[in-house]
């Protein structure tokens, strides 16, 4: 997944929190289908920009939760 630079928490430790929990970083949108943190960059069809918050639940949930209320467009 790839962490917007606008997000909050910020960038560099919610990308610490998902390497920790198993997660991969990716470098690009295009390289993650997923962006976490609001984004206005151009970006592949078919991926998905999700809050923050969808981070945090999942930790919390100890597994990865559904999109649905995440959605960020």
């Amino acid at each position: 997944m790839f962490v917007s630079q606008q997000s909050q928490p910020p960038t560099q430790s919610l990308m610490e929190l998902i390497q920790l929990c198993g997660g991969t970083i990716c470098k690009t949108v295009r390289q993650a289908g997923i962006c976490i943190g609001k984004y206005s960059g151009r970006r592949p069809e078919g991926s998905r920009i999700l809050s923050e918050q969808w981070v945090l639940d999942s930790i919390t949930h100890l597994k990865q939760l559904s999109y649905d209320n995440y959605d960020l467009e």
